[in-house]
């Protein structure tokens, strides 16, 4: 027993020996000593090196919400050992700390996630131990990732949705009859973006059928079950190809009612020409976009059709769904990948 009080009593000297000042000179211990911290020109009171920041790297764009960051090891000069913890701050573009936390490693999972998404934000850490602290890091930044509400691919041989039909091919999924469709059942958003790049599509899909088929349709899930239902419901959406004009589209967005002319209504737009003709040697990238101002529908970077209503898009049991399969009007052969939906800021 007295042996082994002595090895804890030799233990115990060496990292008070540590912690103290120098035989050869003062100097400052890691911690502070019953006198008082000693603050360095950069206000540290903690003998250590600042942490080297390693990840996310400068300027770097995430591609999850969860944003991990990661530093290198503090060193302290006087002792090998010593328990550090570590003091993380993110701010935001106008220098506000939006998160910030202490543990007990130089590496954390920034809690809660960040708010502010497609944003800048920079970073920095150091060390602490008994209330005192080193030097600050240097700072880095990166950009918060947009957070998706569909994020499908459609590539990798299956759909994140509800598929009705069709079958997976080489570009993505493709509609192999009228009936055929993806399904997304999503929070309505009352500001969002919807993306997907369309190929094998030529003009006038429809005309053989005597009838416009659609590309895309949205609404109320519960109307989605029958023609009738999703033909009359006051919340609906879809984009049409027409069959009579060889660059021909039409839009049926009703934002809560049914009358044509009225807001809410139909807002409905017809165009018997536009600046894009399909080609089913190419791939299209369609974008929709819509807020409390309206809506604005674009394909390859040209807008086709826009318009403006004072009563937003907001159906309940929100449903996205390729193509038309309520109405028998989806596009037989249409090629669909690179879903997304996202909010917007």
């Amino acid at each position: 027993m007295r042996r082994r009080n002595l090895v804890l009593f030799g233990v115990s000297a060496l990292v008070a020996c540590a912690l103290a000042c120098s035989s050869a000179k003062p100097a400052t211990p890691v911690a502070p000593t019953s006198s008082g911290p000693t603050a360095a020109t950069d206000g540290s009171t903690l003998k250590t090196s600042a942490p080297a920041l390693q990840s996310p790297s400068n300027g770097a764009r995430l591609t999850s919400t969860t944003v991990v960051l990661t530093a290198g090891a503090s060193t302290p000069q006087f002792a090998a050992g010593v328990p550090l913890q570590y003091r993380f701050q993110v701010m935001n573009p106008a220098g506000t700390i939006v998160a910030q936390a202490l543990v007990g490693s130089p590496t954390w999972t920034v809690t809660p996630e960040l708010s502010a998404f497609n944003t800048n934000h920079t970073w920095r850490v150091r060390a602490e131990y008994l209330g005192e602290a080193g030097p600050w890091s240097n700072t880095m930044s990166f950009i918060t990732v947009e957070p998706f509400l569909i994020n499908d691919p459609l590539t990798n041989g299956r759909t994140v949705g509800r598929q009705l039909g069709g079958a997976f091919v080489a570009g993505g999924w493709q509609s192999r009859s009228l009936t055929d469709g993806i399904d997304y059942d999503v929070p309505t958003c009352v500001s969002c973006r919807l993306e997907f790049d369309l190929s094998n599509v030529g003009p006038t899909e429809g005309f053989t059928f005597e009838r416009d088929l659609k590309i895309v349709s949205m609404g109320d899930a519960s109307a989605f079950g029958s023609f009738g239902a999703f033909r009359d419901h006051p919340w609906k959406m879809h984009l049409v190809q027409r069959a009579d004009f060889t660059s021909g589209w039409e839009i049926i967005w009703r934002n809560g009612g049914t009358d044509p002319e009225g807001d809410p209504g139909d807002h409905r737009i017809k165009l018997t020409s536009s600046p894009v003709t399909m080609n089913s040697s190419q791939t299209f990238h369609f974008l929709l976009d819509w807020d409390t101002r309206g809506y604005s529908i674009a394909i390859n970077g040209i807008t086709v059709m826009q318009d403006g209503w004072d009563h937003w898009f907001e159906p309940p049991n929100f449903r996205v769904s390729l193509g038309c399969y309520p109405r028998g009007d989806s596009i037989i052969g249409a090629t669909y990948k690179n879903v997304t939906l996202k909010k917007l800021q």
